[in-house]
């Protein structure tokens, strides 16, 4: 057996996939975005897989996909959108955890899919984390471990293996470890006190499986987690006496671009993980060859232990049954709505001749971890419906001077304005464009469609209301919220920076 999970382009799976999963060599696949079309399509895929495990004698295979909720979910077209982590962090309901949970695995097991990469356990401890952010619970360790077991534990219950992420915290760090490679300076007493709280519960409450990071902690080792013995057999395996499977992140990442990519499966074995997951490397097949008498038969058990709990038979897709599962998702959006300020200037004020300005931002995905943008924001029908005389104004993440002073004069004239922020905190143009607005007297209302950290950067906004995703069931929260049919019952999950960072204000902002 090969000891990975691989990967492939395509509505199909490639022939040599299915005769591998069909030989033992290959335990099991990752499924992404490019794998699906719509649910009939991507069933059928999975359908294929079971179906060559089953005619070579073989034990179902792990059919893994990222599935979170919120900002990343591999499969769209048809599934439930739901909120998110930090959505139900706003909330504190372990009903709303469990809720998610049960909703994704019935979900996944009827298109196929029986391991789903989540919940995500990391804490949120550096609010300006651009890949963690709404995938964490929250800043809160001992809140983000009450809502993962809950969550874990429904979509186990539920027939669907969790992969908890990204053991042993991806949270405190700056830097997208798909992009480069990122170090945490944290001892193993901090680590215990904040990072390992959440997976410890997990390990407890019997987490199938465990996804690694791909970051240093230079006091464990210098080498990432995913590559290191240090924290993947002496930390994870002794230390916390886990004995489930783990599962690396993916080794395309260019966090480990430092080495070459026919090691890394091989290093990640020697480390302690089971299943190195190939994701969008190139020559899977000659890697799985290379890896095929890889020995480990320690981690050969657990892969054939949790395969053994498997079943071939899928029940139902009935797309239509899932209508409850749109209600709940759309009930979390709405308890997960906070205002941070500026409630005793909502709802809105409008008389029906008024004109209202809504500023939308066009970023697209600010990270690979992120499969939701769409071509147009529905917050813009969401308020047109609830106030005909609106004008929306567009403009890009990362916007110039002269967009933003543009966006800024098709302002002029509004009773009110709404600027729907998506990720201020990082983009000096969206910033500069609500000074020049509080400039002009039209002091903006900030509905923070992604970062909540938003709020901390725009103090002088006349309400701010953190919806935590894009999603539309998120976006019509938000829009009932301020225009007054609906009350925000969310509170903040995390603690936002307390000092707002000075940056230049051009001149010709100010005239």
């Amino acid at each position: 057996m090969a000891h990975c999970l691989v990967s492939f382009r395509g509505y199909e799976a490639p022939a040599w996939v299915l005769r591998a999963i069909a030989d033992g060599r290959v335990p099991g696949v990752c499924l992404f975005t490019y794998n699906f079309q719509d649910l009939i399509q991507f069933r059928a895929l999975n359908e294929s897989l079971l179906a060559a495990a089953k005619g070579g004698g073989q034990p179902p295979p792990l059919i893994g996909v990222d599935q979170e909720g919120g900002q990343l979910m591999a499969i769209s077209g048809g599934a439930t959108e739901l909120p998110g982590n930090m959505a139900v962090g706003a909330t504190r309901s372990t009903e709303f955890a469990a809720a998610t949970g049960r909703i994704l695995a019935a979900e996944l097991l009827a298109l196929g899919c029986n391991l789903n990469f989540a919940p995500v356990l990391d804490v949120a401890s550096r609010p300006e984390n651009p890949v963690v952010g709404l995938r964490a619970f929250g800043d809160d360790p001992d809140v983000v471990a009450r809502l993962g077991v809950a969550m874990l534990r429904a979509m186990q219950e539920a027939g669907v293996l969790a992969s908890a992420k990204h053991f042993p915290g991806h949270g405190n760090t700056t830097v997208d470890s798909h992009h480069a490679g990122a170090s945490v300076e944290r001892s193993l007493e901090e680590l215990e006190a904040v990072e390992l709280v959440a997976f410890e519960a997990a390990f407890a409450a019997g987490l199938a499986s465990v996804m690694t990071a791909h970051v240093r902690y230079p006091t464990l080792d210098d080498r990432p987690a995913t590559f290191s013995r240090a924290i993947l057999t002496d930390l994870l395996r002794e230390r916390l006496g886990y004995d489930g499977l783990v599962i690396t992140d993916a080794l395309d990442m260019q966090a480990l671009a430092g080495t070459p990519e026919r090691d890394r499966a091989r290093l990640a074995l020697a480390a302690g993980a089971d299943l190195p997951l190939l994701g969008h490397l190139e020559g899977q097949e000659a890697m799985v060859d290379a890896l095929a008498d890889s020995g480990y038969p320690a981690s050969r058990r657990r892969i054939e232990r949790v395969r053994s709990t498997l079943g071939y038979e899928l029940p139902p897709l009935d797309p239509g049954a899932w209508a409850e599962h749109r209600d709940t998702a759309a009930t979390m959006a709405r308890a997960a709505i906070t205002v941070v300020s500026g409630a005793e200037n909502l709802p809105l004020r409008l008389d029906r001749g008024d004109r209202l300005a809504l500023v939308t931002v066009v970023s697209g995905n600010l990270t690979p971890a992120e499969t939701l943008v769409t071509e147009t924001n529905p917050l813009v029908t969401q308020v047109r419906r609830r106030h005909a005389d609106t004008i929306a104004i567009a403009i890009g993440y990362g916007a110039d001077e002269a967009a933003v002073i543009d966006a800024a004069a098709r302002c002029r004239g509004a009773a009110a304005v709404v600027l729907a922020t998506v990720n201020a905190a990082t983009d000096a143009g969206q910033r500069l464009l609500f000074d020049r607005l509080v400039t002009l007297g039209l002091r903006p209302h900030v509905v923070a469609l992604r970062s909540p950290v938003d709020a901390a950067y725009l103090p002088d906004a006349e309400s701010v209301i953190c919806s935590f995703g894009r999603r539309s069931i998120q976006t019509e929260a938000a829009a009932a919220v301020l225009f007054g049919e609906a009350r925000a019952a969310g509170e903040l999950p995390l603690r936002l920076p307390h000092v707002r960072p000075p940056y230049p204000v051009p001149e010709t902002a100010t005239g």
